[in-house]
């Protein structure tokens, strides 16, 4: 059962590094490190059930917490960015602050 879990966890990890490395738009990047949380958690989640402890369940819901304190800023950003460049790919960034270096 743990080995299951273990294994569903490094799919994830290797999931959300792949999304965040070989893409270029910030939704995907996003969603890659909300998959790096997720395997987290299952780990998280693993060590509770090998160990008999609650502390396991304790930092999952901490994780919990702290993806979705993440996530909402996260999005207001993106949406900033979408609004002022018309687009969410990254190069669109360097584009952002040559303005703005050009600005100020």
């Amino acid at each position: 059962m743990i080995e299951i879990a273990l294994a569903a966890a490094t799919l994830l990890f290797f999931a959300g590094l792949a999304l965040i490395l070989l893409r270029r738009s910030l939704i995907v990047w996003l969603l890659g490190a909300e998959l790096l949380f997720n395997a987290a958690l299952v780990v998280a989640l693993a060590g509770a059930v090998r160990w008999h402890s609650p502390s396991g369940q304790v930092l999952a819901l901490f994780l919990m917490a702290l993806s979705g304190a993440a996530l909402a800023p996260s999005l207001a950003l993106l949406l900033r960015v979408k609004r002022e460049l018309g687009t969410l790919e990254v190069d669109g960034l360097r584009l952002l602050r040559e303005r703005e270096a050009q600005d100020g």
